[in-house]
């Protein structure tokens, strides 16, 4: 019953230097790294979730090891947990907006792509596009697994404070937990494997037109 790990490590855009020059490398460089500075507020909230996280497991596994005349220290710990899930809420929130902020950014590109003249340079663009716009679905994708763990993990500190909880049903709510932990861990390795893909594709995009400005 004490399976509780939640740790969630989400990828990040690489930020393009900035080039000089002017033409579809440079109209491309600046939606890129519009949408990097919009995602300012997803990275910054990382640290702050892992921590969290990391207390709540710890909170956790310190309550599981209470007997029930310790219920009252039982009782204090899980509303520390509650109070804790609901920060992360809070700043899951702000992740969330700001991968929305970014999203409209990254609007910018059809403009990229409607002055590219050779169906190449369109192609490549075309390609970067589609897979932005998989990645903000996976992280669309990964909010809403996470709200749902969020929701289970707070039933079952709430039932932890409840020392007329019964086992059997800590135990099923553990279980219920720990299955959409799985799912969020799931969200995050499609989220971080198309952040790789798209900081892959950008970087193979730029070197492209590089060579064809040379």
């Amino acid at each position: 019953m004490k399976k509780l790990g939640m740790a969630v490590s989400l990828s990040v855009l690489l930020l393009l230097s900035a080039c000089s020059g002017s033409g579809i490398r440079e109209d491309l460089d600046g939606v890129l790294n519009e949408t990097f500075d919009a995602e300012e507020e997803y990275r910054a909230v990382q640290d702050d979730l892992e921590e969290r996280e990391k207390k709540e497991q710890q909170l956790f596994e310190e309550i599981m090891a209470l007997t029930q005349e310790e219920q009252e220290q039982v009782a204090e710990q899980a509303q520390e947990a509650l109070d804790s899930a609901d920060e992360r809420l809070e700043f899951l929130q702000t992740e969330k907006e700001s991968m929305e902020s970014a999203e409209e950014s990254f609007t910018e590109i059809d403009k990229v792509i409607e002055e590219a003249k050779e169906e190449s340079v369109k192609a490549d663009l075309e390609a970067l596009k589609a897979k932005m716009q998989e990645r903000f679905a996976a992280h669309d994708e990964f909010t809403t697994a996470y709200e749902k763990l969020v929701a289970r993990q707070k039933e079952l500190y709430a039932l932890l404070k409840d020392e007329e909880s019964k086992l059997q049903l800590l135990q099923e709510k553990a279980a219920e937990v720990n299955e959409q932990n799985e799912q969020v861990q799931l969200a995050v390795t499609a989220f971080n494997e198309l952040t790789q893909q798209v900081n892959d594709l950008k970087d193979e995009t730029m070197e492209k037109l590089n060579e064809s400005e040379e």
